[in-house]
């Protein structure tokens, strides 16, 4: 989830497009990860020592990393185990957003560190994804700490991201929330979580987006038709609200029920909801909560 969230900032501070960082989204899955993105990442290499390295190689013919021992920027042991990493998907899409010439070494080095030093992250926070460290996460990014019931909605959004990378996928990119009493989209379904206290959640897109997302959640059992469509989402939407109502009986003994899905055009409430913006390889939806 810390690739969605690193993909979010960069929109958010203008260092990438929209466009990048889609593209790059939908190509790092086919991304090689280069020996001088993860020296940066580690704090081995400079972004300038990188692009040493990388016009040396254009006069001789070494690896990346033998050449990087000679002219004293890494031991040999520091290539070892950088070769045996696994490379994070965030790690991925820098590379990826790198390769298309989007950004550079050096905007990526500063980046990542100020990503980092921001939210206090180490390399194993972003690796172990960490529930504290990814509650964090959320909560900064869309300011639910100045939300009443502010717990609530970083539990919900949190699990919610997890949920969509499960089931649905990793390309996407969440954005900037705006707080609301309706939104109007061409599908839309809803649901109203009862019991200790109440919610309103709803999922709302245009039709080629949500059926996309349809697909993507039933996999092999889909179906073609608007009424699978409405099932599968619904079911998805179900799904995440079961899950979130069995953790606060777990955690908090708060005990909450479902009500039935409903399906319309436009999401409405008395009172304000956050519509949360995720944009997707394939088009954007809108994830509806209020607490």
């Amino acid at each position: 989830m810390f690739s969605q969230f690193f993909g979010g900032y960069l929109l958010n501070n203008k260092i990438v497009t929209s466009e990048q960082l889609t593209d790059a989204l939908d190509e790092k899955k086919n991304t090689r990860m280069r020996l001088g993105v993860l020296a940066i990442n580690d704090g081995l290499m400079s972004a300038e020592q990188v692009e040493q390295v990388n016009a040396a190689q254009q006069t001789v013919d070494k690896l990346f990393g033998d050449l990087a021992v000679e002219m004293g920027f890494l031991k040999a042991s520091d290539v070892s185990e950088l070769l045996h990493k696994q490379p994070t998907d965030y790690l991925l899409l820098g590379q990826t957003l790198v390769n298309n010439g989007a950004i550079t070494n050096a905007e990526f080095e500063t980046a990542i560190n100020n990503y980092k030093s921001k939210l206090s992250l180490t390399n194993d926070d972003i690796s172990s994804d960490q529930n504290n460290k990814l509650s964090e996460l959320v909560s900064d990014f869309f300011h639910f700490d100045t939300a009443e019931n502010a717990k609530l909605y970083t539990n919900y959004v949190t699990l919610l991201f997890k949920s969509i990378i499960r089931f649905i996928g990793d390309d996407f990119t969440p954005l900037e929330a705006s707080i609301s009493r309706s939104v109007c989209a061409e599908k839309t379904v809803a649901q109203n979580i009862t019991g200790a206290y109440g919610a309103l959640t709803a999922i709302c897109a245009d039709k080629d987006v949500y059926t996309v997302f349809a697909k993507r959640f039933a996999k092999d059992a889909y179906i073609a038709s608007d009424e699978f469509d409405d099932a599968s989402v619904g079911e998805f939407l179900n799904v995440l609200n079961g899950l979130y109502a069995v953790n606060e009986s777990n955690e908090s003994g708060t005990e909450l029920s479902l009500a039935p899905l409903s399906f319309s055009e436009k999401v409405e409430s008395e009172k304000n909801f956050f519509a949360i913006p995720v944009q997707f390889t394939f088009g954007e939806a809108q994830f509806i909560i209020s607490f």
